[in-house]
């Protein structure tokens, strides 16, 4: 990973990790038995994680504007997509399987309701009430 891939993430991590939740899931992304999770850093607005391949796409200069209006940072955006990598994969699938009105899946509703929203609020950010919302470009992946 080029060195201000490795400046993100590890902004990005310190951020993250004054959430307990947070914290936790960096833990597990970390010492995962059996498993070697790959962040790959783009600049596509994309954030996503492949199962197939284990591999987290991270866009550390798109933040989220919430459909209510909130702000949520691209740090908070890989917190998200390290809780789809560590969940047990047969688990996110079954939940990937499921639709949801508001959240498209139920994973991602399991997600934005469960670890995205305490963090957020730890944070200080804004919390999602659906899985949609609009990418704009910042400087920081913490937003400060």
């Amino acid at each position: 990973m080029p060195r201000a891939a490795d400046r993100a993430y590890e902004a990005a991590r310190r951020y993250l990790s004054r959430d307990p939740m947070e914290r936790s899931l960096f833990d597990r992304l970390e010492h995962a038995r059996g498993r070697h999770f790959r962040l790959r850093v783009n600049h596509r607005n994309d954030d996503s994680f492949d199962p197939a391949t284990d591999t987290i796409e991270w866009d550390p200069h798109s933040a989220l504007r919430t459909t209510s209006g909130g702000k949520q940072s691209p740090a908070l955006g890989l917190g998200h997509e390290i809780d789809h990598a560590v969940e047990a994969p047969q688990t996110q699938a079954r939940l990937n399987a499921r639709a949801n009105r508001r959240f498209d899946t139920a994973e991602e509703r399991r997600v934005i309701t469960g670890s995205e929203r305490h963090a957020a609020r730890t944070l200080e950010e804004s919390a999602r009430v659906d899985h949609a919302g609009r990418c704009y470009r910042v400087a920081s992946p913490t937003l400060r």
